[in-house]
């Protein structure tokens, strides 16, 4: 009767939990186990005794701030790009950490040790380079041609690259290379905060009235990168000694009956004019005419169709309400469509009349006008 089992004695003096039912509501401990978290937490965002307010707040708002920052870069893409508010605030989030690296980088700590590392690594420590981007290409004059690019970089701050330009008439594969230095050679274009991000070059000893194609690469300590996509551009011609020069007009040319398929266009102070060449069975009645303070259109009406002869969006912009046509003749052209369109700025040199290819430029060098002096009066123009 007396025996005791060996169980009853482990247990005797401990409480034993209690097995709650799963859908039971929790007890008065576990709420004030809640309240006591809540009141750790609390006591911790007001730190230590005796620190002054001001801190408290600002220690807070830093570690909100964190906080929140944090989630917004760790939020999956699925999340963030449904709501508006959360993708503009991750974006902007972005812009400020961006910025503030650029920042330090241009520190004089940072700059310092960049320096150091250049000289002392001769360009080893620099990666491989990799192919320019953003190439556009412009004729400034009748041989001279600009380049502009934007390198490829990386996070490697003691990376060193210097490039090659290599151009080549259009539709040949012959091509001819410059070397361009970095630091003697290009143009800095991107201004003080984020240098060596955009570049300019110019081309020179182009042959004139020519179609030619540029491409770029960066050359590093480890060799040549990858050429960038290649881009073309006309050189500039030499005008006219009307100051004008020419350019292809559209598919109803054919319908013209001159067998010309060019205009040609001259400049004064004032005006520009373009000549269309047309056959002795042209009349007025079969010309469509319709000028836009950036667009001119000339059709012409071949039975019941409409053909365009001169379309294109205008390189200046005019007064579409002085525009005026009409049908000429002379001994040494013939018959031709005489337009007449006025500029808004007198003596404003025209490299062109039309934008695109098939309209050529002018070199602006060449276009001069002048006063005839024994008549003030009058105007003149004059080719030099």
């Amino acid at each position: 009767k007396h025996l005791v089992s060996t169980s009853s004695l482990l247990n005797r003096g401990r409480s034993v939990p209690q097995r709650c039912h799963p859908g039971a509501r929790p007890g008065p401990g576990s709420t004030g186990s809640t309240m006591a978290s809540l009141l750790h937490i609390f006591r911790f965002m007001l730190g230590p005794p005796g620190v002054p307010l001001w801190i408290v707040i600002s220690f807070d708002s830093i570690m909100m701030i964190l906080l929140i920052s944090t989630i917004l870069l760790l939020l999956p893409k699925k999340v963030w790009s449904k709501s508006k508010l959360v993708r503009s605030a991750r974006n902007r989030l972005l812009g400020w950490l961006r910025r503030m690296v650029e920042l330090s980088i241009q520190g004089p700590l940072v700059l310092g040790s960049v320096w150091l590392g250049r000289k002392l690594g001769r360009g080893r420590l620099s990666s491989v380079a990799k192919a320019p981007h953003a190439i556009s290409a412009k004729a400034d004059s009748m041989y001279d041609v600009t380049v502009k690019f934007s390198p490829t970089l990386g996070w490697n701050l003691f990376h060193q690259e210097n490039y090659v330009v290599s151009f080549a008439r259009d539709g040949t594969d012959i091509w001819a290379e410059r070397s361009f230095n970095r630091d003697t050679d290009c143009e800095d274009l991107s201004g003080n905060l984020k240098k060596g991000e955009r570049f300019k070059v110019v081309i020179q000893d182009l042959p004139a009235s020519t179609r030619v194609k540029f491409r770029v690469c960066a050359v590093s300590y480890w060799g040549r990168g990858p050429w960038s996509k290649e881009v073309c551009v006309t050189t500039m011609s030499k005008p006219s000694k009307d100051l004008g020069f020419t350019g292809l007009l559209g598919p109803a040319w054919e319908k013209t009956g001159s067998g010309k398929k060019e205009y040609t266009w001259l400049q004064t102070r004032n005006e520009v004019h373009l000549r269309i060449a047309i056959g002795k069975d042209l009349r007025g009645k079969d010309v469509r005419f319709k000028a836009q303070p950036h667009r001119l259109q000339v059709d012409l009406a071949v039975g019941t169709e409409v053909l365009a002869l001169l379309h294109g969006t205008l390189a200046h912009r005019i007064n579409s309400d002085d525009a005026t046509w009409y049908i000429d003749e002379s001994k040494d052209d013939g018959r031709f469509i005489q337009i007449t369109i006025f500029k808004l700025e007198a003596l404003e040199r025209w490299t062109r009349v039309f934008e695109g290819d098939d309209h050529p430029e002018i070199d602006p060098r060449y276009v001069q006008f002048f006063v005839d002096p024994l008549n003030p009066g009058s105007l003149g123009d004059l080719n030099e």
